[in-house]
């Protein structure tokens, strides 16, 4: 069985497909705040990643990451300490075996390793995002389309400071999946399909 890594679109569903896939495949499912925990595990150090975590878009070191050119000092050096300790938590999460990641740049973590399926989940159909938005973060449609266009963007941002790659190209993907086409279950069973390859 091969690890799963997916990048998702705010409101395509992406998480509920990767946390359905890792319970019908019986492996773990790692997204932030499970990263933070594993992290405590190998006493490996990340800092203040509650601090820069997406949803956190105006705090400091979210607006550092943001002003990419100007980084310095300490600043600078917290930045990438950070983002230095999630990498090294999501390799040796990856190297226990197969598991689904979710963010937090997995996909290019694990760009050059063989037993991976590095996978964008977007939608075509932005009324479904605004729709699945206004249901699980209990807003209205104005604000459910204000923050849609803003977890992108701080995920577009996110990725491409890290890795310096576009976040929607597809070259970074093995496959990509529009829910605004397929069911979560039928994303479901193609990614396990993949990952049971």
């Amino acid at each position: 069985m091969k690890i799963l890594a997916i990048e998702r679109e705010f409101g395509s569903g992406g998480r509920e497909i990767g946390m359905k896939v890792a319970q019908e495949a019986g492996i773990p499912y790692y997204d932030t705040n499970l990263l933070i925990e594993a992290a405590k595990r190998y006493d490996i150090s990340i800092g203040d990643l509650e601090d820069y975590d997406e949803k956190g878009c105006g705090s400091l070191i979210y607006n550092l990451v943001m002003a990419a050119n100007c980084l310095q000092g300490e600043e600078a050096s917290e930045v990438y300490k950070i983002q230095s300790g999630v990498k090294e938590t999501i390799r040796k999460l990856g190297a226990e075996g197969p598991a689904v990641f979710i963010g937090r740049c997995a996909t290019e973590i694990f760009k050059y390793h063989e037993n991976v399926v590095r996978v964008y989940i977007y939608s075509s159909n932005v009324q479904k995002k605004v729709n699945r938005i206004m249901q699980t973060e209990h807003v209205s449609e104005e604000d459910a389309r204000r923050l849609m266009d803003k977890k992108d963007r701080c995920r577009r941002n996110y990725f491409h400071f890290f890795t310096g790659s576009d976040w929607r190209d597809r070259k970074n993907y093995d496959l990509e999946l529009n829910t605004g086409m397929l069911p979560t279950g039928e994303c479901v069973r193609i990614l396990l399909d993949m990952i049971q390859q």
